[in-house]
């Protein structure tokens, strides 16, 4: 699996990363909700020898440091970048899946204004204010129960065998790790503190949306509907279409894929990746 370390906050918390490699450049993945670094994992054996991959646990997943305080979008973009500082590089490159697209986002346009911008933003089927139905009552709904039913089966001990089906499409020694780091009570109740506030962060940039990054993006949607259902599939679609084109960027369509296409697909991530490479 490559060499786990620790990453200190400025709050003095710890951050564990999971890396392969080393290099000038710096790829450094942020996964979604409830997943921890190790979703990565067949992102990370794929990537290039002379590049640096990291993808680390968020606060409270696997051996992260439990966070106090609300655990919003501003927060999360904050110990993304203390990741990010953390680790010498030349060239930066951040992946986002599903909420950490906005979450990439926001440390991109933050490293930007500190004069210090990414070489590119990768974002994997994002979590995206310009579609709709993240503001439904449905949508809402689902977001508040993925957080709140977590503590409940980890007390019922049901979460662990749940965590280890959903990475079972992982490589043996990611897969493990995947489903270990989002198993335990402190991962639950990590999980319960961020779903409380995605939909206020999608909202806020909804309202008060950001300038484009002025960087390399490149947009990487599912196409399968799995439990979405077609229509909506093809609404998120349309606004990761619009997210290219708002940052004039490149929109990839993973036909084979529906939302967890680091785990379905993990070679048109790496495929772009490189492409921001040979920049």
């Amino acid at each position: 699996m490559g060499q786990d370390s620790d990453v200190r906050t400025p709050d003095g918390r710890t951050l564990r990363f999971h890396s392969r490699r080393a290099g000038g450049t710096l790829v450094l993945c942020e996964a979604g909700l409830g997943a921890g670094g190790a979703s990565w994992g067949s992102v990370l054996e794929a990537l290039p020898e002379e590049v640096h991959a990291l993808a680390y646990d968020r606060a409270g997943y696997g051996s992260s440091t439990p966070a106090p305080g609300a655990r919003d979008l501003g927060a999360l973009i904050t110990d993304l970048l203390a990741v990010a500082d953390a680790v010498e590089h030349e060239r930066l490159i951040l992946v986002g899946h599903s909420w950490g697209g906005p979450i990439v986002r926001g440390a991109a346009a933050r490293l930007r204004a500190l004069g210090r911008p990414a070489a590119g933003v990768v974002l994997v089927d994002p979590g995206e204010e310009l579609a709709d139905l993240y503001f439904t009552r449905t949508a809402r709904a689902m977001i508040g129960v993925q957080g709140a039913v977590m503590p409940l089966l980890s007390r019922l001990g049901l979460l662990a065998p749940l965590q280890r089906s959903a990475a079972r499409s992982l490589p043996a020694p990611w897969r493990d790790e995947a489903a270990a780091s989002v198993s335990t009570p402190a991962a639950a109740q990590a999980v319960r503190a961020e779903a409380r506030h995605v939909t206020a962060g999608l909202l806020g940039l909804r309202l008060d949306p950001p300038a484009p990054l002025g960087t390399a993006v490149a947009v990487v949607s599912g196409r399968l509907p799995e439990g979405l259902g077609r229509r909506m599939r093809d609404e998120l679609t349309d606004a990761h279409r619009a997210r290219a084109e708002v940052e004039g960027g490149r929109f990839v369509a993973a036909e084979r894929s529906g939302h967890v296409i680091a785990a379905s697909e993990p070679e048109l991530i790496v495929r772009e990746i490189i492409r921001l490479l040979e920049r």
